[in-house]
């Protein structure tokens, strides 16, 4: 399988605690510019570097109970309406906050807004520890690094590898539509909370 450009993408991220439960989150994005069709070796280390880049922020803030496990890449198929998994390997993250972690429910969130007012896509980052908390609050040097993070998120990105430009996006299941960022995002300082989900569906 190879990817061209105009192929919607789902990157989906996986973290691990140490106990072995898992924690996923993904992102989509429509790939274009030169180069095209790219291997499936290079758009997955695009992907890799990407999440690398969306993460980093937060390596000093997040527990050290909880490491990057693995990037897997899909493509979208529009003629079945389902997703065709390109590659996945070992990612490499290692957060060193040492205070105690707060209930595994708990999750930092970021809203974006897309091209289209009625669609929004949420992020939900898990693994932040008690000490980043004050009054119900999460304190305002965690904030700076999740708008780090959201920036990466939602702005273009440009894959090292391949040359290729990531244009990200919100793909909807609803409208089986894939809708780009508006490049507007809110983080609330308030925790929010993740409720489980069904094994395989990522956050």
């Amino acid at each position: 399988m190879s990817i061209s450009a105009g192929d919607i993408l789902r990157v989906v991220a996986t973290l691990v605690w140490l106990d072995g439960e898992i924690n996923q989150n993904v992102f989509n994005a429509v790939v274009t510019g030169g180069g095209s069709p790219w291997t499936d070796a290079d758009i997955l280390d695009d992907a890799e570097e990407w999440v690398g880049d969306m993460y980093s922020p937060l390596a000093l803030y997040l527990s050290d109970e909880i490491d990057g496990s693995s990037v897997t890449v899909y493509k979208y198929d529009a003629v079945d309406d389902d997703w065709d998994e390109v590659a996945s390997e070992a990612w490499s993250f290692n957060p060193s906050a040492a205070s105690d972690q707060l209930p595994r429910g708990v999750a930092m969130l970021i809203n974006c807004g897309t091209t289209d007012p009625d669609v929004n896509g949420k992020k939900y980052i898990m693994g932040a520890n008690e000490g980043s908390i004050a009054d119900g609050l999460f304190e305002s040097l965690l904030i700076t690094q999740l708008a780090l993070f959201a920036d990466e998120w939602v702005e273009l990105f440009v894959g090292g590898t391949s040359g290729a430009d990531w244009a990200p996006g919100i793909w909807s299941p609803t409208n089986t539509n894939f809708f780009a960022m508006s490049g507007n995002y809110q983080i609330p300082t308030i925790a929010a909370y993740q409720r489980r989900r069904k094994r395989g569906v990522g956050i």
